[in-house]
């Protein structure tokens, strides 16, 4: 009896030590596993936009990519991306459901204007720091008083002053037609070049509103060949400009200037309009040249999609994250809080930027480019 006894002991102190020794190598196994902290992205993936979204996107994944690669961070960062396809209630719905993971704790969004307007409201109840490479209304910043929001480009008011400087005032041209589409972002920009028109007192001898997705402009275009205007200037995004800009090369309107701003700024405007793109003055995202250190890393990174226009705004955007990462933590409102402080700036590869009080950039940098063999190049007089 004694001996069964003893038996019993002895199996029960062998269990215990092997429970011991499985516990003890799961905490360590647990313990060497580093914290994953998430960082969102929202832009189109898909749809007419999708190869500003995926340059975007790449870019991001980059600037991570060096993050993790550079032993800074006591943890793992992840990119989680999502499709907003240029429709404000999938953006909503893209918000949501990274503003519903707690381990998201910022995120960079949105090319198009009427999607960012859409989802700044959700990012503020949620108190989840959304920090825009590109989207230009005016009102997602100055439309509210969120400390989650902020913009490191410049609005569709600067845009146009900085474009119309050199279209009107050194260039010359007086008479002018206006196609633009219909949604907020395409009406924000016809009234914002209307208006700087007129304060210079120049003509604009006709205003075509347009739906997105529009792909016949011979009926609007013939009417303003009527009207003889020097320019015609188009308040809009890259597939319905491009189209439209092939169409005038069609009906022999080469000779009257194609402008817009940084809604046409992608090469895909190039693709669709093909030779007929060849002079067309847009103001663009700022330029960086070939030596830069970011399109020297982009090249290495291997990935097979341009960087596009709004690729290095995307990676400052996430910069300005992970600058906050090592400055406060994984905290959201510690996050918001550090890029709404009035004395926020950093530097990055678009330069330096600050912003003002209503978290709209200050300093964000645009350049004058025209279409030259196929490809958007610098202005140079």
């Amino acid at each position: 009896m004694k001996s069964i006894f003893k038996n019993k002991i002895y199996l029960i102190l062998v269990f215990s030590l092997i429970l011991a020794f499985v516990l003890c190598q799961t905490n360590l196994v647990w313990s060497d596993a580093k914290k994953v902290v998430k960082i969102g992205f929202i832009d189109p993936l898909t749809g007419p936009t999708a190869a500003i979204g995926i340059g975007a996107k790449n870019s991001a994944e980059l600037a991570v990519q060096q993050a993790n690669a550079s032993g800074e961070f006591p943890y793992e960062i992840q990119l989680v991306a999502e499709d907003d396809a240029s429709d404000p209630a999938t953006g909503v719905a893209a918000a949501l459901k990274l503003c519903s993971d707690s381990d998201v704790v910022a995120v960079i969004s949105h090319f198009n204007s009427p999607v960012a307007l859409a989802t700044v409201h959700t990012f503020h109840r949620f108190g989840v720091a959304q920090v825009m490479p590109s989207s230009i209304h005016p009102d997602v910043t100055r439309g509210n008083d969120y400390r989650e929001v902020s913009r490191i480009c410049a609005d569709n008011i600067a845009e146009h002053n900085f474009g119309v400087d050199l279209v009107v005032d050194k260039l010359g041209y007086k008479k002018w037609s206006s196609i633009y589409d219909t949604s907020s972002y395409g009406d924000n920009c016809n009234n914002n070049f209307k208006k700087i028109l007129e304060e210079r007192g120049e003509v604009l001898l006709s205003e075509d509103g347009i739906s997105v997705g529009t792909k016949d402009f011979r009926p609007i275009l013939n009417k303003i060949r009527e009207l003889k205007p020097e320019a015609i200037y188009f308040g809009g995004l890259t597939t319905e400009a491009a189209l439209c800009k092939r169409q005038m090369h069609e009906l022999g309107m080469d000779d009257i200037v194609f402008f817009g701003v940084t809604g046409l700024d992608s090469e895909t405007f190039n693709e669709i309009a093909g030779t007929a793109a060849e002079g067309t003055i847009i103001v663009g995202k700022l330029a960086l040249g070939e030596d830069s250190d970011f399109v020297k890393a982009y090249k290495a990174a291997g990935f097979s999609e341009p960087y596009e226009a709004t690729g290095p705004y995307a990676y400052d955007a996430i910069g300005i994250i992970l600058e906050a990462l090592k400055k406060v933590g994984p905290d959201r409102k510690a996050i918001v809080d550090y890029i709404a402080d009035p004395d926020f700036e950093y530097h990055g590869v678009i330069g330096l930027t600050k912003l003002d009080k209503d978290g709209q950039s200050v300093t964000g940098g645009l350049t004058l480019k025209v279409s030259r063999n196929g490809k958007w190049v610098p202005w140079s007089e």
